[in-house]
């Protein structure tokens, strides 16, 4: 099989994937509440910073207590977020036209979840623990029954009910789902009363400790497992492939482990996790994509090379790889596929155990994209991870010193026999 045909079985397996209806909608769900993230993990980082006169004046005017409570209505609320986030974007993929999907995939999600009792007393409440990042994985199964559901009910059987010509559009869209929300809320009661049956008590807790947890523990909170995460996305970059699908799923994952971060650092407790998105974005993209870029323009001596190091510098610091990747090239090249495979991975290994062993800190679960190294770690609470995260830069670009020569070589051969 000749180079063509392997690129065009690639494209058509890259194609097949982007167009994933369970997969797009999950990534684009979940990215639907980054922006609150990124408002939830600000205020968590301002509660934590344990700077005297700062606290002082924090839990003087009341901010800590402002601060928790947006870390509550947007960190800590993942879960419910999510639910309806995710309902809309597969309501997308599933060519469902009902705007107000989201609100049947919340009644579905607090149906199921498990309610408990005061101590004393008949009252009844709702706990933090799955509205948050624990019930994320739940939130998005949840999102995906409720469409199909819908798309069911609606689409393909037509059970609906049908208003008199004239009826308002906002009163017959009310009416026409109805019978799916009937048939929604019916689902999600049946399903309670058989999780009430089991061990577990709720589809929550068995969501969370037979998938959710393992999967903490398999993925975020094992360095040799983000590293093969990585090494995948480096080799499916390398073949023409973006690795976005794989980096959805997994961001699942990682955010929540930023969420408990976010949380501990706001307490003033220690961070309970060295692995989180916070800790893989800085040190993959924003630690090498620059790296990669700074070294062609200080070792490549070709004019192609170096005028692509000039286009992909920029954009290089603030996490977009794309000039590189089609520029260099770094795809279909197997010389700087290389480093560009190797080095993060290397530098994910590095900065793990010098977290580990306590000489710098850990990153505070602040998830912020497309920013220069450097910020990355003082914006997670510590200059000691700017410093490693400046070191690494300059591991980097020794390590694509090699590799850029090395391909700088063949293509002043070519640009010289053009001449």
């Amino acid at each position: 099989m000749d180079k063509q045909k392997i690129t065009d079985k690639l494209n058509e397996f890259s194609n097949s994937i982007s167009k994933n209806k369970v997969i797009q909608g999950l990534s684009r769900g979940v990215m639907g509440i980054f922006p609150l993230i990124v408002v939830g993990a600000f205020a968590n980082l301002f509660n934590g910073l344990r700077i005297p006169i700062w606290q002082t004046f924090i839990h003087t005017t009341e901010l800590s207590a402002t601060f928790t409570m947006i870390g509550n209505a947007t960190s800590n609320f993942m879960g419910v977020l999510v639910a309806f986030t995710c309902a809309s974007s597969f309501a997308e993929q599933y060519d469902v036209k009902y705007k107000n999907i989201g609100l049947l995939s919340l009644m579905f999600y607090l149906i199921l979840l498990p309610t408990y009792l005061m101590k004393k007393g008949t009252t009844a409440y709702l706990s933090y623990e799955y509205l948050g990042p624990a019930g994320m994985i739940t939130a998005i199964i949840g999102a995906w029954i409720v469409v199909r559901l819908y798309k069911f009910v609606v689409i393909d059987h037509k059970w609906t009910i049908k208003m008199p010509e004239g009826t308002p559009p906002y009163v017959s869209n009310s009416f026409t789902a109805l019978i799916p929300g009937f048939v929604i809320a019916f689902v999600a009661l049946i399903l309670r009363q058989i999780f009430l049956l089991t061990p577990f008590k709720s589809a929550f807790d068995l969501i969370y400790n037979i998938l959710q947890t393992p999967l903490n523990a398999i993925i975020g909170d094992n360095i040799w497992s983000i590293i093969l995460v990585n090494t995948i996305c480096g080799l499916l970059w390398a073949v023409g492939i973006h690795p976005g699908f794989v980096l959805s799923i997994l961001g699942v994952i990682l955010l929540q482990l930023d969420t408990q971060n976010q949380v501990a650092f706001s307490a003033g407790h220690t961070v309970p996790h060295i692995i989180g998105f916070a800790f893989s974005y800085a040190m993959g993209t924003a630690v090498f994509y620059p790296a990669l870029a700074v070294a062609v323009l200080i070792f490549a001596r070709s004019k192609r090379m170096r005028t692509a190091g000039k286009v992909a510098v920029l954009p290089a610091f603030f996490g977009i790889s794309e000039p590189m990747n089609f520029g260099f090239p770094v795809i279909f090249n197997p010389i700087l596929a290389i480093p560009y495979i190797l080095a993060p991975s290397i530098n994910m290994l590095i900065g793990y155990y010098i977290i580990k062993l306590g000489i710098v800190a850990r990153y505070a679960g602040v998830v912020i994209t497309n920013v220069p190294l450097g910020l990355t770690g003082i914006i997670n609470g510590s200059i000691s991870l700017a410093i490693l995260e400046i070191l690494l830069f300059i591991l980097d670009i020794i390590m694509c010193m090699p590799f850029i020569k090395a391909y700088d070589h063949t293509i002043i051969g070519q640009e010289v026999t053009e001449k």
